[in-house]
């Protein structure tokens, strides 16, 4: 990857902050009690920042675990108390972990407890004007059930409270974003020294509202830097140095080509689309235009004979050129013309409404094998794939599949994929020697060396036609201008999701269609470029 990795949020996921803590507590010196009281303060400050210096007769309400999430609650309402604020707190029992204890004592000499489910617990999460939610904290793994359960269920109950939660919400799995049969509902999470993979996919997304990270002096120190372990195996090396960032837009803006002042349309890549059947040149029009909307200084449309003169009508940008004898798709017998043509292009984006038939997939299967340059294969070029013909590339291609197609490709369910979608797509992207990347919210990028890539960009409007036809060109265009398969990717997702939330926000519209993503794509470049002083 070109630009510095500190420009983009690196994501801890259970393992690798429990050996963060370890390593600052028993390496350094930092005792427990200093980072959990640093946590506390973090939260109380967020708290009285953005509630409590303007709602200053607020009922704070603090619900507090057993281990040492509930003991950052204890240090929270303490510290808060201390302010003089109006703070109750809700507890289960005695605390089990040693600095957890201690704040709880701690705070016997500044307010009371009730304890869940205690009568007066349920009144107190009812009537508070703000719910801290320090219940559970990272690495849960069993369903959350009995007195918990209707805890959290009266928790989410309180639909007039602003709802915190403490490092990540209880019930929402730290790794992959699971919800352990309940979890609290916030609006805020604040998370503590890193950001956690599972606040940044759905399920646990929605539970986690607006995540602020908060730095709480646990220096960094990730699991790839720790010496092997004797006789420790190969798999299990590689899997611990396995790092996932969130994508951030200073990262994404040192991606951007820049023209220098003497570029011509020849020097700025030249992009080979070879899409479209009959009755779907629209994917060909889309995913031609979106090369050129993203910077490729020419863009030539491989189409079948019917649409080769339709496509300069709706984009006039747009060359186009068909094989002798194709008149409604592609089969095995184009292959060496649609070769010849991607020997002198920089890049070749394949699949968009291609069209499912017998004599289509040979010429996919064909084309993925023998391409050289940079490929990038979407929609039906994946529907007319195989796993087998995939692992035979010898280059790295770029794959763009919804949960659905990557199903059909890898065997598992949709359900499997969804319920995994970071571990799934890390393991095929390693095993396919591909950059893979997941539709969906939270869209998950993968490249073969086992690194993650979690954008934070778009919406639910990119629900539409024609939106992943866009991506591809958008993609495809960077590839075009000479950024990796990895870079490409990640510039034009970042974009295209980006596209689509500036777009939203300037028409104030939840709805539109694909073609409305060159006006976000123009908005989201200004977006992310460096502000001039």
């Amino acid at each position: 990857m070109d630009p510095n990795t500190q420009k983009l949020i690196r994501l801890a996921d259970t393992f690798s902050m429990r050996e963060m803590d370890r390593h600052a507590i028993e390496d350094l010196g930092i005792s427990g009690a200093v980072l959990m009281e640093n946590a506390a303060r973090s939260v109380a400050d967020w708290v009285e920042e953005n509630k409590l210096k303007n709602e200053p007769e607020a009922r704070v309400v603090v619900c507090c675990g057993k281990g040492n999430n509930g003991g950052d609650g204890f240090a929270i309402a303490r510290l808060l108390a201390n302010r003089g604020y109006d703070i109750s707190l809700v507890d289960a029992g005695e605390a089990k972990k040693k600095d957890a204890l201690k704040n709880q004592l701690l705070w016997k000499q500044f307010g009371e407890s009730a304890s869940f489910p205690d009568g007066n617990a349920t009144r107190l999460i009812e009537e508070a004007d703000v719910l801290i939610d320090a219940i559970f904290g990272i690495g849960m793994e069993e369903p959350i059930e009995g007195a918990y359960r209707e805890w959290i269920e009266i928790f989410n109950s309180n639909k007039k409270a602003l709802h915190i939660a403490v490092d990540i919400p209880s019930g929402v799995s730290t790794d992959e974003s699971q919800i352990f049969g309940v979890a609290a509902r916030c609006q805020h999470t604040i998370s503590f020294q890193t950001g956690k993979p599972g606040c940044f996919q759905h399920p646990g997304a929605k539970f986690s509202g607006k995540v602020h990270i908060a730095d709480i002096s646990i220096p960094e120190h990730w699991t790839e830097n720790i010496p092997a372990a004797k006789n420790e195996s190969e798999s299990s090396l590689k899997n611990r140095a396995s790092c996932t960032y969130l994508l951030t837009s200073e990262y994404i803006s040192d991606l951007i080509p820049q023209r220098p002042p003497d570029a011509h349309k020849g020097s700025s890549g030249h992009l080979l689309t070879v899409c479209a059947s009959a009755g779907m040149g629209g994917a060909a029009s889309l995913a031609s235009l979106a090369a050129l909307k993203s910077g490729a200084g020419l863009v030539t449309a491989c189409v079948p004979n019917e649409l080769r003169d339709q496509l300069p009508g709706q984009a006039s940008e747009i060359m186009t050129v068909t094989p002798h004898n194709a008149p409604e798709y592609f089969t095995e017998k184009h292959t060496d013309f649609v070769e010849q043509l991607a020997a002198v292009r920089d890049a070749v984006v394949l699949g968009c409404g291609l069209g499912v038939h017998s004599q289509t997939a040979m010429f996919v299967q064909h084309l993925t094998k023998h391409l050289e340059g940079p490929l990038l294969i979407d929609a039906d070029g994946l529907n007319n794939l195989d796993e087998e013909t995939l692992r035979e590339r010898l280059g790295i291609a770029v794959i763009t599949p919804h949960p659905r197609e990557l199903s059909r490709l890898c065997g598992q369910s949709v359900t499997e994929i969804q319920e995994s979608r970071i571990a799934t797509v890390r393991r095929l992207s390693q095993e396919w020697n591909v950059v893979l990347l997941l539709k969906g919210a939270y869209t998950v990028i993968g490249s073969p060396d086992a690194k993650i890539f979690i954008n934070p960009t778009g919406n639910s409007a990119l629900a539409t036609a024609g939106s992943g036809d866009v991506l591809s060109g958008f993609i495809g265009g960077f590839l075009a201008q000479g950024l990796s398969p990895l870079n490409a990717t990640l510039a034009g997702a970042y974009l295209h999701g980006l596209a689509a939330d500036c777009f939203i926000q300037k028409t104030e519209s939840n709805y539109m269609v694909a073609s409305d993503l060159f006006e976000g794509l123009r908005l989201a470049i200004n977006a992310v470029k460096p502000q001039k002083s």
